[in-house]
């Protein structure tokens, strides 16, 4: 007899495990309390779908899940799409994306695949409870409740939650012995001071940014900085995000602006640039280097005004290092966490403690995790999608195989 796997979510993670079990012959069932399936999809890389990336070193990837490696290592983002009609191209830094440049393409890939192996697909089907009753799963949607010799949870984590994903499936596998890191949001702005950020609001700038909590740096990322009248942004600032939200107020970020130049070169040019532009308010001393409001933002910082003459205020060696040092290592204090709504991922999740290596949640035989709703989180560029796919892949090959519980 078929075995019969219910599937919790109809996203990323959702479809693949759908499309997996379905291949092993499962009879699936997808649960999706969105009207549609795979909406968080066509919104993900500005509608293109940065599906994945070439370079999976694990230091892109966080969280407490042990074999997440392995699980991403033994998948191949361009075989497991090439299979379903999708073609990908990849770019100079490693990204993957649908070769037709649209988010619509992979989940029309994955939908056709999932339908023409008779994966039945629920929509505006809320999961309410979970409960084990002998050998199987019930499902409980409200009034209306699914039997299942195996339960995939898919449901993401609580980022996007306009896209139903609002982390209500976390109280629910609480409620059954599992631990829940609590969910942060990740992928996103960081709150800093409005005072500082405001007058800069829409300039980018190339930097190295630094996130340092307790005054030791942990980590650095170089890209391009966006400036909001609330925030710091851009993809580095991204990065450094679940950071600034695990340590609250007690993080702060660092910003070099010349990250492509060494000190000595540093120190030269801010020589020539006080000879050139002495006579000139030092307000335009740094326009022929960095945005002309961050370098006056970034002098008034250093001496309190940028109206006095460049030659006044760096008159000396001191005044100039003093200066090179607020270039090279202003730090913005982190004020708050951003919203889930701001959030492209979640930080946090179940407990790699709480899965066994098939991602079977310990104890409960028949149930499984994946996606976005594992404590597994990846940088930008794709590695997070790779995690979904690759994890739902896996736990739908072992929920639809009696002998893997």
């Amino acid at each position: 007899m078929r075995r019969r796997v219910i599937v919790i979510g109809g996203g990323a993670s959702g479809l693949s495990a759908a499309i997996a079990a379905a291949e092993q012959g499962a009879s699936v069932t997808v649960l999706e309390r969105q009207p549609r399936v795979g909406r968080k999809i066509l919104l993900t890389g500005n509608g293109r779908c940065n599906l994945g990336n070439e370079n999976l070193a694990m230091l892109h990837f966080h969280g407490t899940n042990p074999y997440a490696s392995a699980i991403m290592q033994q998948f191949d983002t361009k075989k497991f799409f090439r299979g379903m009609g999708l073609y990908t191209r990849t770019d100079a830094e490693g990204r993957m994306y649908p070769a037709s440049g649209t988010a619509a393409s992979v989940l029309d890939a994955l939908r056709f695949r999932a339908e023409q192996l008779g994966a039945e697909m629920l929509c505006d089907r809320q999961v309410t409870g979970l409960k084990q009753t002998g050998k199987k799963w019930q499902i409980i949607c409200g009034d209306t409740q699914f039997m299942a010799d195996a339960a995939i949870v898919a449901a993401g984590g609580s980022a996007a939650p306009a896209c139903g994903t609002d982390g209500n499936m976390f109280p629910i596998l609480k409620r059954l012995g599992l631990t829940v890191i609590p969910p942060r949001p990740a992928l996103c702005p960081v709150p800093t001071d409005a005072a500082i950020v405001k007058p800069l609001k829409g300039i980018r700038v190339r930097a190295e940014a630094s996130a340092y909590a307790g005054g030791k740096c942990v980590r650095r990322e170089r890209g391009e900085v966006q400036f909001t009248d609330r925030a710091l942004s851009g993809i580095c600032i991204f990065n450094l995000s679940r950071i600034a939200a695990m340590h609250g107020t007690k993080a702060e970020i660092g910003l070099d602006l010349l990250p492509d130049y060494s000190g000595a070169e540093c120190a030269e040019m801010l020589q020539e640039l006080v000879k050139q532009r002495g006579e000139y308010p030092a307000a335009e001393l740094l326009s022929g280097l960095l945005p002309k409001r961050v370098g006056e933002v970034w002098v008034k910082a250093a001496f309190g005004t940028a109206n006095a003459a460049a030659a006044e205020l760096l008159h000396s060696e001191a005044a100039q290092r003093h200066l090179l040092e607020v270039l090279r290592g202003r730090r913005f204090p982190v004020t708050g966490t951003a919203s889930f709504a701001q959030a492209q991922v979640t930080a946090g999740g179940i407990a790699g403690q709480s899965l066994t290596k098939t991602l079977a949640a310990k104890g409960l035989p028949g149930l499984y995790i994946c996606g976005e709703a594992v404590d597994t989180d990846g940088d930008c560029g794709g590695y997070n999608l790779t995690w979904c796919w690759a994890s739902g892949v896996y736990v739908g090959k072992f929920a639809a195989n009696q002998n893997n519980m």
